[in-house]
This record gives structure tokens, C-alpha cells and sequence, in this order.
């Protein structure tokens, strides 16, 4: 007779309580580049970083911070299974060299794209960047799109043709609520007008009205960087978050509702939130 020994389930099969926390990192990394498809940027805090920090997209870019992550006001912290970084509002940001695949027009037409954020906002009374890639430099303009929340409170998406200066984008009819942990999600159809825009939070459409202005054809792939809780002003850094932030992903798709509170679920467990 042959004798069977149940060992049980696979520790990868047991939930969080009953892995490292490498194989949970692992598995929501895997779980969440499932939903998103080509991800040109992942960026999810790590406790060690100082200076820099590798995004965990199959690109493996770079993240340079405007000091060490250590000497950031407030020091990053444990957020449920990840981190979460904290940013002033003034000084604190980070830069991702261009590159093409962050670029998603060609002055003639638009790709679909999506940039989702996990982040908690302080009310301040100014513009506070999620992700950009805008550049005001005076008379050297490179504008492509940024995600962010304006100095009157509406979260906003919004996208830029360099050539004629027009753009279209989605913003919220009613003003965030400011304090708390929120999924927030932004998605473009690539069809060149507003109302391909949308905007999410926590995986719902809020109430939102498409914005325009000028003559909008396409965005353009501009040298402009990435940046991280921030935006390039006429000639210095502005826009800067004011709050903490957890992850940050940009990719090449136009996520569904359905993909976004897939998103939020995994989010959820993750960071031990309740979105």
C-alpha cells in the first residue's frame, strides 16, 4: 500500500502571513504588470534607496532624487507590505532620464496611456504634481502631458501639443478629498480629443468636464523628462507634491474601470489600505 504525506499547501499559496516578504513584493509586482501591459514605468519606494532608485518595469530605468531618499524632511516609511515617501511640497522630487517609450504621440497622432498613482495629498493651496513630463523652461518649452492637482483642488489630467500649444485633458468637477490614502488613476484613448480623456479615484469616475484650450493635433515626443512629484517651471522646479506617495506607474494602455479596481484591489492588500 502505497503511503501519502500531506504536506499542505505551498507556502507561495498561504497568503502574506505566510511568506517573505521578497515572494509578496514579487508576486504583486508580477500581479499588477499582469493588469497593466507594457508598463514603461513602475516606480515602488524601497526603504534602502538614497540617491536613486531602479522602477521595477522590465525597462529597469532610473529614478534620481533631488537629495537622498534618507535625507528627505520626513524619511521613508513601512506602508503595509511596501514603503511610502514623503514629499515637503518645495524641494523634494525626482528625475527620469527622456526616453521615447515615455512619449505617446508623434505631433501627427496620439496612443492610448494610462498613469495610475497611490498617494495621500495635503490641501495646500497650489498645483502638487503626481507625474509629468511638462517643461516650461522659458523659450525652450517641451510639454507632453502631466497628472496633478490644481491650486483649486480638482484632480487633473491633461496633455500638450508643443507645436501649437494647445491642449485637451479630464479633470474633476468637485474638489479631492485631501489627507487620505487614494488610488488615482488617469487614461487616454489616443484619439486626440478631451473626451478621450478620463480621470479616476479609488477606481470610480468622479463627476469630471473635459478641458481644451488652442488647437490640440497631437502630443509630441519632446527631450522633457519624467519627473516625480514635480514639474520644470520657466527656471527652476515647481508644482511640487506635497504628501506622500507609494507608487507611481505609467504604461502604454488605456486601463478599463474594470483593470483600474483590479489595480485597486491589489493595491489595497498590498499596502494594507482600505480603498
Amino acid at each position: 500500500m502505497t503511503t501519502y504525506i500531506d504536506y499542505g499547501p505551498s507556502p507561495l499559496h498561504q497568503g502574506s502571513r505566510s511568506r517573505t516578504g521578497d515572494q509578496v513584493d514579487r508576486q504583486f509586482v508580477h500581479d499588477l504588470l499582469a493588469v497593466l501591459g507594457d508598463c514603461r514605468l513602475l516606480w515602488l519606494p524601497n526603504l534602502t534607496d538614497t540617491t536613486t532608485s531602479t522602477e521595477r518595469s522590465r525597462h529597469a530605468g532610473t529614478v534620481t532624487w533631488s537629495e537622498s531618499l534618507a535625507s528627505f524632511d520626513t524619511r521613508p516609511a513601512r506602508l503595509g507590505s511596501g514603503a511610502a515617501v514623503a514629499f515637503n511640497g518645495t524641494d523634494e522630487q525626482g528625475d527620469v532620464p527622456d526616453a521615447g517609450r515615455y512619449s505617446f504621440g508623434d505631433g501627427a497622432t496620439d496612443q492610448p496611456f494610462s498613469i495610475i498613482a497611490v498617494a495621500k495629498i495635503n490641501d495646500t493651496a497650489a498645483k502638487r504634481t503626481l507625474l509629468s513630463k511638462y517643461d516650461t523652461t522659458t523659450s525652450a518649452t517641451k510639454r507632453e502631458w502631466r497628472f496633478y492637482v490644481e491650486s483649486t483642488d480638482v484632480l487633473t489630467f491633461a496633455l500638450y501639443d508643443e507645436s501649437t500649444g494647445g491642449s485637451i485633458g479630464m479633470d474633476t468637477d468637485a474638489a479631492i478629498a485631501f489627507g487620505d490614502w487614494a488610488l488615482y488613476g488617469a487614461t487616454c484613448d489616443g484619439g486626440g480629443s478631451m473626451e478621450g480623456c478620463k480621470v479616476y479615484i479609488d477606481a470610480a469616475r468622479p463627476a469630471q468636464m473635459g478641458i481644451s484650450s488652442g488647437t490640440y493635433a497631437a502630443a509630441e515626443d519632446t527631450a522633457s523628462l519624467v519627473r516625480v512629484g514635480s514639474t520644470q517651471g520657466a527656471a527652476a522646479g515647481t508644482d511640487f507634491m506635497n504628501g506622500s506617495m507609494a507608487l507611481v506607474a505609467l504604461t502604454a494602455k488605456e486601463l478599463t474601470q474594470d483593470e483600474m479596481w483590479t489595480v485597486k484591489e491589489l493595491v489595497s492588500s498590498y499596502f494594507g489600505l482600505s480603498l
